[in-house]
């Protein structure tokens, strides 16, 4: 049995694009004015997607997502904060999320949960302490983690950081993305300061994401006009890697 706020999602279909800064400001108003925003986004529409990524001591997180491995895993930690807002006093009671990605010829499944933020410094230091390991017994989520990191040498390997605008729609399942301004540090240790500065990573990117279910309805595929764009496999991680 999952513990409270644990999920898994079922596997989905992840098609990437890049596009330009111009085509991502007139795909949000497009899209802004057929579909439903994501409920993290605020006033402004959009909101700050920070996360510290795991690997192992030889990065073969790293090295199967460029090496093109069908089958491959990675685990962060994730958080949601509003866009725009004064960083320097941080943001101390955003949830923090513990998530693996799982990728299987293609599709994407994710399985995740939350946990305190004393937790999750524990995870980023490597500590096995008392209040880990009690709320890993009832967390699987949790549990695999702290399993994979003693069986794998599990470290933290790089923060990536940036602003997203998402939009939904129920049929199918879809969610899109449109994430500008990705910055990165490897410095583990500010991941839960707000106020550290990251340093950009290649300026000017923007990232379209469709994810969905089964099927892609018509009116997402004709609103995101999706012929026009050239999937990539693109990574933040293996791009914030790449700059350091």
């Amino acid at each position: 049995m999952l513990a409270p706020g644990t999920r898994r999602v079922q596997p989905r279909h992840e098609l990437k694009y890049p596009i330009s800064p111009i085509e991502a400001d007139l795909l949000a108003r497009r899209l802004g004015m057929l579909l439903p925003r994501d409920r993290h986004a605020g006033a402004s529409g959009r909101y700050t997607v920070r996360s510290l990524y795991f690997d192992t001591l030889y990065d073969d997180a790293l090295r199967q997502k460029l090496e093109g491995f069908s089958r491959r895993a990675k685990w962060r930690l994730r958080t949601y904060e509003p866009w725009g807002v004064d960083a320097t006093a941080g943001i101390p009671d955003s949830p923090v999320l513990l998530e693996k990605k799982f990728k299987l010829n293609g599709l994407g499944t994710k399985s995740k949960t939350t946990v305190p933020r004393e937790v999750a410094r524990a995870l980023i230091a490597g500590e096995s302490t008392p209040g880990l390991l009690a709320l890993a017994e009832h967390d699987e989520v949790l549990a695999e983690f702290v399993a994979s990191a003693r069986a794998q040498a599990l470290k933290p390997a790089t923060i990536v950081a940036y602003e997203r605008e998402a939009f939904c729609y129920r049929p199918g399942n879809v969610r899109i993305t449109i994430d500008r301004d990705v910055r990165s540090s490897p410095s583990a240790e500010s991941f839960l300061d707000a106020s550290r500065l990251l340093a950009p990573v290649n300026p000017g990117s923007v990232v379209l994401e469709v994810k969905y279910d089964a099927y892609l309805p018509d009116i997402v595929r004709d609103a995101v006009n999706l012929s026009g764009c050239s999937r990539t496999a693109y990574s933040k991680y293996a791009l914030a890697r790449r700059y350091e």
